[in-house]
C-alpha cells in the first residue's frame, strides 16, 4: 500500500437545468511544508508532488469534500476485475 496526504484545492459544483446539484469536480494536491518540525514536512519528503482530480456524482457525498481539508489517499493493489 502507498498512502498520500492530499489537500483539497477546488470543488466545482455542476447543476442541472432545474438548479439541482448533479456533480462536484474535485482537485487535490500533495501536502507541502518546509517548516522544521512540521508533520507535513515529513509527508512532503516522501510524496513531494501529486495531483488528483475526480468527479463525485453521489448526492449523499456532495459537500463532504471541501477546499482546504486534508485527506489520505490509499493506493492498494488490486486486479482488474475486483469490486
Amino acid at each position: 500500500m502507498l498512502r498520500l496526504k492530499m489537500v483539497i484545492n477546488t470543488v466545482k459544483r455542476s447543476a442541472d437545468p432545474n438548479g439541482e446539484i448533479n456533480a462536484e469536480e474535485v482537485t487535490a494536491s500533495a501536502v507541502y511544508s518546509d517548516k522544521e518540525g512540521s508533520a507535513n514536512k515529513e509527508w512532503s519528503k516522501w510524496t513531494p508532488s501529486a495531483a488528483l482530480s475526480f468527479t463525485v456524482t453521489n448526492p449523499a457525498a456532495f459537500g463532504k469534500v471541501l477546499p482546504g481539508k486534508f485527506f489520505y489517499v490509499d493506493l492498494i493493489p488490486t486486479d482488474k476485475d475486483s469490486i
